[in-house]
C-alpha cells in the first residue's frame, strides 16, 4: 500500500518515535491494511530505520498495529481465528516435514541421490510403504526424479547453456571486498566450491551502494546490459540497506536469482516473494537460532538462563529472545533497547560499548544455569571483563554466530549454516522451484550449536 500523505518537515529535524506513531495514526488505515515497511517509510521521512522500526513496537504495544511473520505489520488489534480442531498429522504429511527439516539443516544434499528406502525408513522410524508413498508423491509433483528402480534424488530441471553464473557482494568504490566479514568470504568460497561440481563458471562483482553500480575485480563499472550472458545469479544482501535499489537493476532479466536475504523478514518483496524466479533465504533471522539454543540448553539440563543484548532495538534480537522463550526456557531478559547493531558503536569508544555491556551484566540473577548472549561480540567483551576481575565467572555462556573470535575464547556459538546456503543457493540456479519448501516461503535454514 502507497501513502498518500503529503509530509512537509526540514531536512534536518528528526521526526521522533511520537510523531511516527500520530503521522501513522492520521493515515486513516482501516482495519487489516498492510502498512509500508520499516525501510520505505524510513525513505519517505528521511529518519532512521531504527526510529520507525520503535514507533512499530510502540503502536503494536498500545495494540493499534501487530505482525506477522514473514508478512510485515498490519493495522488493527490482529486477526481473531476461530481455534481449529486437532487433527492427527497423516503419516505422509509426517515425513514430508521430516524431510524438510534434514533439508533445512543441509542434511540432503541436492548434488547426490537420497538415501535408500531402507535407510530412510530407518531413520524416519516408519514403514517401506509409507516411505514409498511419500517419495513418489514429491516425484508426482516434480521435486524428485528417479532413474529405473534406482534412489530418488532431486530433479534437475535443465542443463545450463550458458556455464556461468554471476555472484554479487557489497564493495567498496574500488570494487575490493576488504569490507566484507567472515560469513561472507565463506559464503564466497562455497558458492565457487558448489559451483564447480555442477562445471559452472563464477563471475563475482563487487556492488558498491552509494554509486548503485556494480564492478569488476579492475574497479570498472559492469554494465547491467552484460547480465544477458549469464545463467542466473546469487545475491548478497548483508549490510546493503536499501536492497530495492539491488533488485531493480535485475528487472529485466529472466533468470533465476538466489537471494541472501540478511533483513527482517515481514520486508521480504512482497511482488518479488512471488515471483518463481527468485528464492530468500535466511540465516540470522526469525526465531529458529533461538529455539535451537534452547534446545541445546535443556539437554544440558539448564532451567533458568538470562539474555543479554545490547542491541534489542533489532529484530533480529527480539527474534532470538523469542525462540529462546518457546523452548520451554525461564528467561530473565537483561537488554538495550536504544540500539540495532554493532554499527551503531562504530564511530563511539569501545569503552562505551563495555559500559553497556557491563550494565547489562550487573542486572543479572544469580541463580541463573547459564547466559546467553546475542552475539559472540558481547561474549567477548564479557570473557575479557571476567579475565579482568570485573565480574564473576558466568555458569555457563553460550553466544551466537561462530565466528572466529569464538574459537580464540572457546565460546559455544550457534553457527550458520552456510554449507547448505551455498548449496541451495547454486541448486536454485539450476532447478529453480525444485524444493521442499511451501511455494512463496521463504527458506529458513537451520544450524546448529559448535561446541567449543
Amino acid at each position: 500500500m502507497l501513502f498518500a500523505i503529503s509530509v512537509r518537515r526540514k531536512k534536518e529535524a528528526q521526526m521522533t518515535v511520537e510523531e511516527i506513531c500520530k503521522w501513522l495514526e492520521a493515515s486513516k488505515f482501516k482495519d487489516g491494511d498492510r502498512l509500508p515497511s520499516v525501510r520505505s517509510v524510513s525513505e519517505q521521512l528521511s529518519t532512521s530505520t531504527c526510529t520507525v522500526f520503535r514507533a512499530y513496537r510502540k503502536l503494536i504495544e498500545k495494540k493499534k498495529a501487530y505482525g506477522e511473520q514473514g508478512n510485515g505489520y498490519f493495522w488493527g488489534n490482529g486477526k481473531v481465528s476461530p481455534p481449529e480442531p486437532q487433527v492427527h498429522e497423516q503419516v505422509v504429511e509426517r515425513l514430508e516435514r521430516l524431510l524438510l527439516e534434514d533439508w533445512k539443516a543441509g542434511k540432503l544434499s541436492a548434488d547426490s541421490p537420497l538415501p535408500s528406502i531402507k535407510e530412510l525408513c530407518m531413520g524416519y522410524g516408519t514403514s517401506v510403504g509409507s516411505m514409498r508413498r511419500t517419495l513418489e508423491k514429491l516425484q508426482a509433483e516434480g521435486i524428485l526424479a528417479r532413474r529405473g528402480r534406482g534412489r530418488f534424488y532431486f530433479r534437475t530441471v535443465q542443463a545450463p547453456k550458458a556455464k556461468e553464473i554471476l555472484l554479487v557482494m557489497r564493495s567498496n568504490p574500488n570494487g575490493d571486498f576488504y569490507c566484507l566479514g567472515d560469513r561472507e568470504l565463506e559464503f564466497m568460497q562455497k558458492v565457487y566450491s558448489e559451483a564447480e561440481k555442477r562445471k559452472l563458471h563464477v563471475r563475482v562483482l563487487g556492488y558498491n551502494e552509494e554509486a548503485d553500480k556494480f564492478l569488476d575485480s579492475a574497479g570498472n563499472e559492469f554494465p547491467t546490459e552484460l547480465f544477458r550472458n549469464y545463467f542466473g545469479a546469487i545475491l548478497s544482501t548483508m549490510l546493503i540497506f536499501k536492497p530495492s535499489r539491488l533488485f531493480a537493476q535485475f528487472s529485466r532479466t529472466r533468470f533465476p536469482i538466489a537471494v541472501w536475504w540478511e533483513h527482517p523478514l515481514e520486508e521480504i518483496p512482497r511482488a518479488l516473494k512471488k515471483e518463481p524466479r527468485y528464492a530468500f533465504f535466511n540465516l540470522a533471522f526469525g526465531e529458529f537460532p533461538g529455539r535451537s539454543v534452547g534446545r541445546f540448553l535443556r539437554e544440558k539440563g539448564c532451567a533458568q538462563v538470562a539474555y543479554i543484548s545490547p542491541y534489542h532495538l533489532s529484530s533480529w534480537s527480539i527474534d532470538r529472545l523469542n525462540g529462546l522463550k518457546k523452548s520451554g526456557l525461564h528467561v530473565f531478559e537483561s537488554v538495550d533497547d536504544e540500539n540495532a547493531s554493532p554499527y551503531d558503536f562504530k564511530d563511539k569508544p569501545q569503552s562505551y560499548f563495555e559500559e553497556i555491556v557491563a550494565r547489562l551484566a550487573e542486572k543479572l540473577p544469580q541463580d541463573t544455569d547459564a547466559w546467553v548472549v546475542v552475539n559472540d561480540e558481547v561474549g567477548c567483551v564479557l570473557q575479557r571483563m571476567f579475565a579482568q576481575g570485573r565480574l564473576k565467572r558466568p555458569p555457563y555462556m553460550v553466544s551466537f554466530d561462530n565466528t572466529v573470535d569464538s574459537y580464540r575464547i572457546r565460546l559455544d556459538s550457534f553457527g550458520f549454516n552456510m554449507d547448505a546456503l551455498a548449496e541451495q543457493s547454486v541448486f536454485h540456479i539450476v532447478s529453480p522451484g525444485v524444493t521442499l519448501y511451501a511455494r512463496e516461503d521463504f527458506r529458513e535454514l537451520s544450524g546448529r550449536v559448535v561446541e567449543k
